[in-house]
């Protein structure tokens, strides 16, 4: 794409747009999308695009420490929840505590 992109921009310097140039900003890592623009000095004319666009402190965060954190808090809920069903097994109705909300209701009628 990109030599599609520098092949593009030769050609638009040939017919006088001088500032042409691929917008592809390296402060974000990369945006998956590229533009060639006539004014490739001034990107905010198209749409507002920032001349550095930087990637916030709240992505960074998540991206960088939080993330692999998440999913460790993740793994470990899950294994607990794995050893306390083998542990202590499921939640099971006994036949007198069954008896009793019978009796209850038949109480409040």
């Amino acid at each position: 794409m990109k030599t599609l992109a520098s092949e593009r921009v030769a050609e638009l310097k040939t017919r006088g747009y001088d500032n042409a140039g691929l917008y592809d900003p390296a402060g974000v890592g990369g945006t998956h999308v590229m533009y060639v623009l006539h004014h490739a000095d001034k990107p905010n004319l198209y749409h507002g695009l920032p001349e550095n666009p930087e990637i916030s402190e709240t992505v960074k965060f998540w991206k960088g420490i939080w993330k692999p954190l998440a999913a460790v808090g993740f793994a470990a809920t899950f294994a607990a929840s794995i050893f306390h069903y083998v542990g202590v097994g499921p939640n099971r109705a006994d036949e007198e505590e069954n008896n009793l909300h019978e009796e209850k209701d038949e109480e409040r009628k």
